[in-house]
């Protein structure tokens, strides 16, 4: 069987080479004449284009086109405490209002991710500091995780 398969493919190789000519230097083809354009320039007249759209692609285009500054501080890596997300905006906020209401003393950050807006909390260098943030607020959001994030530069206690 393998002398076979080897016979066939050694005569189809030498059929293959036997093939006059190139393919990139065929000659073969005549050129029969080209046409001339027909259209005089006399009766070209400029065409009229009216556009409407929506005044909001406008405002669109304009945010869009607005560059968002990088963040001023220097970030590192780190953890924080994601408590709530949703895709309502306004559930986010509102869950945001009731943290600030509970412990203002950390810095509340609200990421979208599509499809969800997520509440984020605090700056934490280790996922141990995390942990006690999350514990102390399990009761009020019982879904709270830890995130590894880039985060800000904690602040440092004065004592």
């Amino acid at each position: 069987m393998k002398v076979i398969l080897f016979l066939v493919f050694s005569i189809s190789t030498i059929y293959s080479f036997a093939q006059e000519g190139e393919w990139w230097n065929n000659n073969d083809t005549t050129v029969v004449g080209h046409q001339e354009d027909t259209v005089e320039a006399q009766n070209i007249e400029p065409g009229k284009i009216e556009i409407k759209k929506d005044k909001r692609i406008d405002k669109l285009i304009e945010f869009k086109s607005t560059t968002i500054p990088p963040a001023t501080a220097p970030q590192v890596d780190g953890y924080r405490v994601q408590l709530f997300f949703d895709q309502n905006k306004t559930k986010v906020n509102e869950a945001r209002a009731k943290v600030l209401e509970i412990d203002s003393n950390y810095d509340t950050y609200i990421e979208y991710d599509a499809p969800n807006y997520n509440l984020l909390l605090g700056n934490f260098r280790t996922s141990l500091e995390a942990e006690k943030l999350r514990a102390e607020l399990r009761e009020h959001f019982p879904a709270a995780i830890i995130v590894d994030s880039r985060i800000y530069f904690p602040s440092l206690d004065e004592d």
